[in-house]
């Protein structure tokens, strides 16, 4: 709870933009900063439902969501750190550090395995698509 003095008066302001907000208040926000603020804790809240026991590392990485914004929810109590025996786990691909169980692969091999996938898929479409082609061919020439 922030305050501050106004023209000799006791006022609360609002934790993110500092506009002035009500002493009965139960929140540190402002109605517009807190949208946000909830905004961004129903995203962690959501993948962590979908990964439960997933780091703040993990969640940072996966969400985009920075790791300060993570640990001011844990401070304020709104998240609750839980140990986590998987930390120290290596990346399939390139050997780099995983502090996660969700993923056997770390964000850039993800990524890049995603790609080659893709990639795959076309190369094989085309070769299919060359056959087809070839086969129709033949069978017009019998």
């Amino acid at each position: 709870m922030r305050k501050k003095y106004s023209n000799g008066i006791l006022v609360r302001t609002c934790k993110k933009c500092k506009k002035q907000i009500s002493d009965q208040s139960i929140r540190d926000y402002c109605p517009e900063c807190f949208e946000k603020v909830q905004a961004i804790f129903d995203k962690i809240d959501a993948y962590l439902k979908e990964y439960p026991g997933a780091t703040a590392f993990e969640i940072e990485q996966e969400t985009k969501i920075p790791y300060h914004v993570i640990n001011n929810f844990v401070r304020e109590g709104r998240l609750i750190e839980i140990p986590n025996e998987y930390l120290n786990m290596e990346c399939k691909r390139c050997g780099c550090l995983l502090l996660s169980a969700h993923y056997e692969y770390c964000p850039v091999c993800r990524e890049k395995i995603k790609k080659e996938l893709e990639w795959a898929k076309t190369q094989l479409t085309t070769h299919v698509d060359a056959k087809m082609h070839m086969t129709q061919r033949n069978k017009n020439e019998r």
